[in-house]
């Protein structure tokens, strides 16, 4: 690793723009290092939403998973003590849930077969002994491909194409690997536990199969991976504590500013100019880029040709977050979140914060996050009001049998969440195009993190892990 002093910039100040910046100040002591960001604060999606009454909120279900990598995981405990962090490991990890069907699956978080007709059952189990008991294809690209491996064409046109319809308006075939990691439906619930504890000791089985009681999951796990939320509400504490920390350790963070120019010398960049409303210009030397804002937004700072492209496919998925608190807490069990994947509703996601954080309801009341994507119900959905959406999302709860008559004393819609994005395989070609044409011409110190940064990079773990491994080259 070169130690020498450099001038290190940063695009993107999210989670992981935060902890590459804190990585390099212990990597690269010395170096000038700043980072950028559009937004007028710092953290993205980990950041808090703070009403003008008090009420906070994140957005949506964020917990930190570890990346089972020290050098990533020792940073957490760096930015905060283990006393100021709720730490969730084994089974109380991640608690997750399922709205399929008409009911709320509290157990498990995979698809229950069980819920089908006996007949149906059968031709089930038949389509997935058939499925292991065949070679996996050596080329797998549609989500469609692998889940027929995985179950069958049975399972698929039964459940998972009307679960992708319902989510994305996209069957199975048209859908990239990128959707079975985002809902986890790598697996499926046939059996009850006493059968599953025999079963699960065949790895092709253990593999498809899911164990229909996740609070009493038998210890087959690869790693010890944990979840760190912090004791206050709100995971903007842990990026307000970060932030404090880069700024101590001289980190420049410009927030409301975006790149102006890129400067190159021949193979190189060797300086950004950087725009702040308000403010003159600003020109950074640079002796390395870590860009994590995307392909897209990289090719077109470069001056890269996006010619013939068509633009990615916007899908039903532009968010909503209603923030509602009740005065008694939400009928989940212990479920910290649950997915919708019935028709007919606009909800995605539904978190219960007061479960994984008992802080959250420490004044007696309770507060639910619900992320809409209004047009589930219809293009012209996205258009309703902030009350309409309120309203929606209360009504929703009542059907999915969370509330009764629960009185909402809050309720509040966020609209800063953006797109979420749509896991097709359109999608997924556009840009594996748009990083082979940004590659071609990628200047020799600019590196490349965060989301789909390489294929299939989602989740955070992943991301810093590719992302620390690529600034050991630095």
């Amino acid at each position: 690793m070169n130690q020498k002093a450099q001038d290190i910039v940063v695009a993107g100040a999210g989670i992981t723009g935060l902890m590459i910046a804190l990585q390099l100040t212990k990597t690269h002591p010395g170096s000038r290092i700043s980072v950028f960001d559009r937004a007028a604060e710092v953290g993205g999606m980990y950041a808090s939403v703070k009403y003008p009454n008090g009420q906070v909120f994140d957005h949506g279900m964020h917990v930190i998973y570890e990346s089972c990598t020290p050098a990533i995981d020792d940073l957490y405990r760096e930015v905060m003590p283990p006393q100021d962090w709720h730490i969730l490991e084994q089974n109380e990890k991640d608690i997750a849930g399922l709205f399929f069907r008409g009911k709320l699956q509290s157990y498990s978080h995979y698809v229950d077969l069980r819920s089908f007709p006996e007949g149906q059952q059968r031709d089930f189990a038949a389509s997935i002994m058939r499925a292991v008991a065949t070679p996996r294809p050596e080329a797998i690209e549609s989500c469609g491909d692998f889940l027929e491996a995985q179950f069958g064409p049975e399972v698929v046109n039964a459940v998972h194409d009307q679960v992708l319809d319902s989510l994305y308006g996209i069957p199975a075939s048209e859908a990239s690997m990128q959707a079975v990691r985002l809902t986890a439906l790598e697996r499926v619930i046939l059996f009850d536990a006493p059968t599953m504890l025999d079963l699960m000791k065949a790895d092709k089985i253990r593999s498809r199969l899911g164990f229909p009681d996740q609070l009493n999951l038998p210890p087959y796990r690869a790693n010890t991976q944990k979840a760190l939320y912090p004791k206050q509400f709100g995971m903007g504490h842990f990026v307000d504590r970060l932030k404090q920390l880069l700024l101590s350790r001289g980190v420049a963070l410009h927030t409301s500013t975006s790149l102006a120019q890129i400067h190159r010398a021949g193979e190189r960049i060797d300086g950004v100019t950087l725009s702040a409303e308000g403010e003159a210009d600003e020109r950074l030397p640079v002796d390395a880029l870590v860009w994590t804002v995307g392909w897209p937004t990289l090719a077109r700072s470069l001056g890269v040709s996006l010619q013939g492209l068509a633009p990615p496919p916007s899908g039903r998925t532009k968010l909503a977050i209603a923030n509602l608190v009740f005065d008694r807490a939400p009928a989940m069990d212990r479920l910290y979140y649950f997915y919708c994947y019935d028709t007919g509703f606009a909800t995605f996601r539904v978190t219960n914060y007061s479960n994984y954080c008992p802080a959250a309801s420490a004044d007696g009341t309770f507060p639910v996050g619900v992320e809409l994507w209004p047009a589930r119900l219809g293009a012209g959905s996205e258009k309703l009001t902030d009350d309409e959406l309120v309203a929606l999302a209360v009504d929703e709860l009542r059907k999915f049998g969370v509330i009764d008559d629960h009185r909402l004393l809050f309720g509040a819609i966020h609209r800063g969440g953006g797109e979420f994005p749509v896991p097709s395989l359109q999608a997924d070609r556009q840009l594996r195009e748009v990083r082979e044409r940004v590659r071609a011409v990628l200047p020799e110190n600019v590196i490349v993190a965060g989301i789909q940064a390489e294929p299939g990079l989602f989740f955070v773990p992943d991301i810093l892990n590719d992302a620390f491994t690529k600034m050991a080259h630095l």
